[in-house]
């Protein structure tokens, strides 16, 4: 924990994983917790000190393990359904990873070692309006994984443009790709990418001092993204349905997270002492 952390993004992490919980168990207010999307990839954007290797450590590692952990799942289930083990499969996985959610990792990634050549004004700004003119234009790609991706990019950039020049030109941005979008086909994404990344800026604007619970919420956040369908999972195979089932898996994602996070930390303190 260092000085300059801001607390306040630790707990918007928290809230967005959580909201990202509630909008995959497909509860009412879903669509309101679907802001969880674009505000973590802005906040995934955070500048990631180090190599090529070190980027690849922290975004394509957890997206290499879980998408196995997941394979293992959806296998699971093909085997319960007498149907082929591995027909759950498709190409595209390659890139998307073998669960939902995982398809964040790789793009956060990819865009962690282009960002400098985005750092530009004219760049970032230049490429969130071409996003956005193509997207009114032709609509989001129905095709995966394109359709994921034309969601995050203006996300991503948006980002970009507020850690190289700050929050100015990160609004502007922001609000020209909406006004471009807005101009287009209406699509209820359009709304959800304005509020979610708004809320990011405003999250990443002001700077609360970093605490032992905003460490906590901030460490917690990473295993309940990574996870948190196992929660859902456990409360399906329970029967619970509707709101009881965002509920239940909301705080079956918490205690599963923190169940990882001392188990982690069991093994790093294991191999950092001396044998």
């Amino acid at each position: 924990m260092t000085a300059e952390r801001n607390g306040l993004i630790d707990y918007g992490r928290f809230a967005a994983a959580l909201g990202l919980v509630w909008f995959f168990t497909q509860a009412p207010g879903n669509r309101i917790a679907y802001l969880s999307v674009p505000f973590l990839l802005v906040v995934l954007t955070l500048p990631i000190t180090g190599t090529i290797a070190a980027k690849a450590r922290r975004l394509l590692l957890p997206f290499l393990i879980w998408s196995l952990v997941f394979a293992v799942v959806q296998t699971a289930f093909t085997l319960k359904t007498n149907a082929p083990p591995f027909g759950w499969w498709e190409d595209y996985m390659l890139l998307t990873g073998t669960w939902y959610h995982l398809w964040i990792l790789p793009f956060a990634f990819l865009a962690a070692v282009l960002a400098p050549w985005f750092q530009h004004p004219l760049a970032s700004l230049g490429t969130a309006l071409l996003v956005a003119l193509l997207m009114a234009a032709e609509g989001t790609p129905e095709a995966f994984p394109f359709g994921l991706w034309s969601f995050g990019i203006i996300p991503i950039i948006v980002g970009i443009a507020f850690f190289a020049w700050g929050w100015r030109l990160a609004v502007v941005t922001l609000l020209l790709s909406a006004m471009i979008l807005f101009l287009g086909r209406p699509a209820p994404d359009n709304i959800t990418i304005l509020v979610g990344t708004a809320l990011a800026l405003t999250c990443m604007s002001i700077h609360l001092p970093a605490t032992q619970t905003s460490d906590w919420c901030g460490r917690m956040s990473t295993w309940i993204i990574l996870s948190h369908p196992l929660a859902i999972i456990i409360g399906q195979s329970l029967r619970i349905t509707w709101v009881e089932l965002a509920l239940f898996s909301v705080v079956v994602s918490v205690i599963l997270a923190q169940v990882l996070e001392l188990a982690t930390h069991g093994t790093r303190r294991a191999q950092l002492e001396p044998s």
